[in-house]
């Protein structure tokens, strides 16, 4: 079953309070788009169910196995253009002491929406997108994607895998607009944190 949480995004609240004013009024999509934020993440999940498995150990016909795992995700920019993604992994296990932060188990940030992470090196993930038509001008809806890699200890990648057998973990995914600074960061970036995303058998 996949595991995905969604929540009722700002359009189609829009859309609704426009419908119940007067079902008989043409819908302004210029008004609802000029209402709209300029970047929204709004659903992060993933379309196989786990548990997943560690990778099988280096042979001489596969000297560098990897597993994979997708983690997906669904969002919008309404007049600004796609910037950087940054995905943190953490324990599910961990609890935060004296609300410091917990240390994720994996950090990947990739420079655009689509492309390898470039945190970590050899690359532990690659993320790509496809859009959605919308009416509302300068509106594009994003069906992003998120391929996490899963290595087993080789010379391709020495330190492996940092995932641990029984282990469940949370997933933060934050999106940036192009126009990110820390400053406006309200509104050139979103994130979205789903506990428990997924397992390693």
């Amino acid at each position: 079953m996949m595991k995905m949480k969604k929540y009722i995004s700002a359009v189609i609240i829009a859309l609704t309070a426009i419908t119940m004013t007067s079902c008989d009024k043409a819908v302004d999509v210029n008004a609802v788009s000029a209402i709209l934020p300029g970047i929204q993440l709004s659903s992060v999940g993933m379309l196989t169910a786990g548990p997943y498995v560690l990778p099988s150990l280096p042979t001489a016909s596969v000297p560098a196995p990897v597993n994979t795992i997708q983690v997906i995700y669904g969002g919008s920019t309404t007049n600004k253009t796609p910037g950087a993604i940054d995905v943190f992994i953490t324990d599910s296990s961990l609890k935060s002491i004296a609300n410091a932060p917990i240390p994720p188990t994996q950090t990947l940030h990739f420079n655009s929406w689509i492309g390898n992470d470039s945190f970590n090196t050899p690359s532990y993930a690659t993320a790509s997108y496809t859009t959605v038509p919308s009416e509302y001008p300068g509106t594009v809806i994003y069906q992003g994607s998120i391929i996490l890699k899963i290595p087993a200890v080789s010379p391709t990648y020495p330190a492996g895998s940092p995932f641990v057998t029984g282990k469940t973990y949370n997933v933060k995914v934050v999106l940036y607009s192009s126009d990110y600074t820390a400053a406006t960061s309200s509104t050139t970036s979103s994130s979205f944190t789903v506990n428990s995303l997924f397992a390693i058998q």
